[in-house]
């Protein structure tokens, strides 16, 4: 027998069959793998697909605009090209109804505009009127954005547009409240001053987007600053015209009172004169009955005159030291007419 050739394969049963074990073992493995896949694979789609959607939710929020019945928007192109995304246009344009618009990140800019009705409220100002008066004006403006083109590429933010509005309408205000007097901005002219004030605020305001649709003075007084002296001086004013009333009714109280006083002193001269001659009249008359008297009964004539003399001489409380023979006193002593003491 020759030697074993160096390198010859010798091949033993023993290792035969592990070789047939190590392979049997392989092909079952393998078969369980694909029992394994077969039985997981609609699990791994479901998976994918809700990956899918999440994915196309996140970007769709990013690449659509919803817009509602209160906004409006600009949109603009951060690159020169105009491109189109199946058959739809991706240029600058203006959005303005309500809906869906499409906004592709990197390539959009989006500006949302307010299409509400604003107001603005202006500070109160200080201006002259034609007569020099110096007034404060407090006003509002309602307007909105009518064109977001025209808007963005003039002022582009409210903010800017609150400040163009307020220059604007302050220039308009104090040019034609210069041309009119404060009498006009307190009667029925003033309407017609507002409106004017409106419309030419409102075609300087037209190209830059803004619509000016009304504009109201709520209040036109004296600044706070001049009404103390304003005050003071109505009321010099006033205290020099009471002065000059209390002067006129003391004078024309002076003449009506000396016009009184000659009237009464010419009253009672006329009443003495008057009384005088009454009077005179009747001391004539008493005269006259007194002769009468006398011729008829000269005692007793003397009698009675005896006693208005006691009446007019002896008063209550009067006292006299008289001799009873005088002869003024021979009635007082006497009993009666005729007799002596």
């Amino acid at each position: 027998m020759g030697a074993p050739l160096p390198g010859d394969a010798r091949v033993h049963p023993a290792a035969d069959g592990e070789s047939h074990h190590r392979r049997g073992t392989r092909g079952e493995g393998a078969a369980l793998l694909a029992d394994r896949s077969q039985g997981s694979g609609p699990v791994s789609r479901r998976i994918v697909t809700l990956l899918l959607l999440a994915t196309l939710a996140v970007v769709g929020s990013f690449c659509v605009v919803v817009l509602d019945e209160r906004q409006q928007a600009f949109r603009t192109l951060l690159n020169d090209p105009e491109p189109v995304l199946f058959g739809f246009s991706l240029n600058t344009a203006v959005l303005v109804e309500p809906g869906w618009y499409l906004r592709i990140p990197g390539l959009h800019q989006l500006y949302i505009y307010d299409r509400r009705l604003l107001r603005y409220e202006a500070s109160p100002r200080n201006l002259y009127t034609s007569e020099k008066l110096l007034l404060e004006v407090d006003y509002y403006a309602m307007w909105r954005i009518a064109d977001p083109r025209l808007f963005f590429e003039s002022v582009r933010t409210q903010r800017e547009a609150l400040g163009r509005l307020d220059t604007i309408t302050y220039s308009e205000l104090r040019t034609t409240l210069a041309q009119h007097t404060l009498a006009d901005l307190l009667s029925a002219k003033r309407r017609a001053i507002t409106q004017a004030i409106t419309a030419n605020s409102a075609a300087k305001l037209s190209p830059l987007g803004i619509e000016l649709v009304d504009l109201k003075l709520r209040r036109t007084d004296y600044p706070q600053v001049n009404l103390d002296r304003i005050f003071q001086r109505m009321r010099s004013e006033r205290e020099r015209f009471a002065k000059k009333f209390r002067a006129e009714g003391e004078e024309q109280a002076r003449t009506i009172r000396a016009k009184a006083d000659h009237e009464s002193q010419v009253v009672r001269a006329e009443a003495s004169s008057e009384a005088a001659v009454l009077r005179g009249e009747g001391d004539a008359e008493a005269a006259d009955i007194y002769a009468q008297a006398y011729g008829k009964d000269p005692e007793f004539y003397a009698f009675i005159r005896s006693l208005e003399a006691y009446e007019k001489a002896l008063d209550e409380g009067t006292t006299l030291i008289l001799s009873p023979k005088l002869p003024f006193l021979r009635y007082l002593f006497s009993a009666g007419p005729g007799s002596t003491p």
